[in-house]
């Protein structure tokens, strides 16, 4: 429903967009001690740039199908273009460059931006309802 994704829009790409930065962040943790494996962190500023120069280039023409080049430019697509891997405070022997301690701060700060996000979409969503109700 076009209507819909133009009226919840960027929320629901940004919560799209946070979940997989918990993914990401998850896996970090999870790789803690597994040698070699390099910690990565998705740059939120970076996709939001690609959101907005994609929905500033979209122009007048509207998708009909989900496989159209250069339509809505959702958040999400090239997600991948924007993980980075960042070179730790204190190296390890074993070259793996998770820090337990930041991986949790990252991962706590990560959760509240999600949820954060989500209360947009809930709060976006009950004023849908109020005026539908006509309240």
């Amino acid at each position: 429903m076009p209507s819909l994704d133009r009226y919840f829009g960027f929320n629901s790409a940004a919560a799209s967009v946070k979940s997989r930065r918990l993914e990401i962040i998850s896996g970090n943790i999870t790789n803690a001690s597994t040698p070699g494996y390099k910690a990565k962190d998705l740059d939120f500023a970076k996709v939001l740039k690609q959101y907005n120069s994609a929905t500033s280039n979209a122009g007048s023409m509207q998708a009909t199908k989900a496989k159209h080049i250069g339509a809505g430019g959702a958040l999400g697509q090239n997600i991948n273009s924007a993980i980075t891997y960042y070179t730790p405070l204190n190296p390890s022997l074993d070259n793996n460059t998770v820090e337990m301690g930041v991986e949790q701060a990252r991962f706590g700060r990560a959760v509240a931006d999600y949820q954060a996000s989500i209360q947009f979409l809930e709060n976006k969503i009950s004023g849908m309802r109020k005026a539908l109700r006509g309240e």
